[in-house]
């Protein structure tokens, strides 16, 4: 089997933590059962206790999935079970399974990963392993080569040709909402000398609050509700790590009527900010696309903005299309490139 470039970096990226979904009952949780629309969502503290991941004497020619005690985390916990419409938060360390040599610790790098069983964010092997497992399990997961890297393996991670893996999990939550961010990876290139950034910090914790972070300070008139301005901006989802869109890739600034026609933390974000500055913004999913969700943005999925502002007016600028119609929430808004792959359009958040 083998696998794309972007598909492995991307699935390389992941972090410690993933929400899965299913139906149980927290009393032997120590967290909260809730019951909604899509089903039940469960939710247990995130500890900083690691697994170990033992060597495999005999290389699997499947699958194999073994449940382990840890802390806080019994056997047989009936929190809810892995599904396909939630967010799953796991805790892992993954480990070649030959040498036990670790390639991955979220617990080392404090940062869970967070995935959708379904969407190729988790290596295909770890994904068919976590069936059946429920909140607050933890599992050793044996994977071999072919539902791993394969025989290009992944050189980032010194993961080399025909290895089979073994990960170590604890199936932390299943939620309706991401609670924690993946790191920003595989950012394309934008247009040449546009000045695009490559790099960005997300948050760790999903946003539930709009946070704005000035990285370079601007000049002139802060820009307020009504306003008419001008920007550059480069769109990242929390849930996988990826761009959803970005003007710099067009070559184009987005003109925007602070209050009008884009998602509200995309403008109450810009206000404040001045002609020349860059601002990092981090949107909770309530004031981004909410449970309806936007094409690549997955529903209640935090977004986090890098935006820059190269012009701003308090009249109409003589001639403009400003986005009003086609940048709602639900509506034809946008994307550019959907997490892994390719896409196009224009017309904003």
């Amino acid at each position: 089997m083998s696998f794309s470039t972007s598909w492995r970096l991307a699935a390389a990226a992941l972090a410690s933590v993933v929400v899965l979904a299913g139906c149980g009952s927290s009393e032997d949780l120590g967290g909260t059962v809730v019951k909604d629309g899509l089903g039940c969502t469960t939710e247990v503290e995130l500890g900083t206790d690691a697994p170990e991941v033992a060597k495999v004497a005999k290389v699997p020619k499947k699958v194999v999935k073994k449940d382990l005690e840890g802390k806080d985390m019994p056997k047989g916990t009936k929190g809810c079970a892995a599904d396909a419409e939630n967010y799953l938060t796991l805790a892992l360390v993954g480990a070649t399974a030959k040498d036990g040599k670790v390639f991955t610790d979220t617990y080392a790098d404090k940062r869970p990963v967070t995935a959708k069983l379904g969407t190729g964010q988790l290596l295909p092997g770890l994904e068919s392993g976590l069936e059946g497992l429920k909140v607050g399990g933890r599992r050793q997961i044996t994977i071999p080569a072919d539902q791993a890297y394969g025989k290009e393996g992944n050189p980032a991670q010194e993961i080399g040709a025909d290895q089979p893996l073994v990960f170590a999990v604890d199936l932390v939550a299943v939620t309706s909402t991401a609670l924690y961010c993946n790191e920003a990876t595989n950012i394309p290139a934008g247009k040449e000398g546009a000045g695009k950034p490559t790099e960005v910090k997300m948050p760790v914790a999903a946003p539930t609050k709009l946070k704005k972070t000035d990285l370079t300070d601007g000049k002139g008139t802060a820009a307020e509700k009504g306003n008419y301005v001008t920007v550059q901006y480069l769109g990242i989802s929390c849930s996988s790590g990826q761009q959803f869109d970005s003007s710099w890739d067009e070559g184009e600034p987005f003109p925007v009527t602070l209050g009008e026609g884009t998602i509200p933390g995309f403008a109450t974000g810009i206000e404040g900010m001045k002609v020349g500055g860059r601002r990092q913004i981090d949107i909770p999913a309530a004031l981004a696309y909410g449970a309806a969700g936007q094409g690549a943005i997955a529903p209640n999925d935090p977004l986090t903005f890098i935006i820059e502002v190269t012009a701003l007016e308090e009249k109409p600028p003589a001639t403009t299309t400003l986005p009003v119609e086609t940048t709602l929430p639900g509506g034809g808004g946008s994307t550019t490139t959907a997490p892994g792959g390719e896409g196009s359009t224009t017309t904003g958040p």
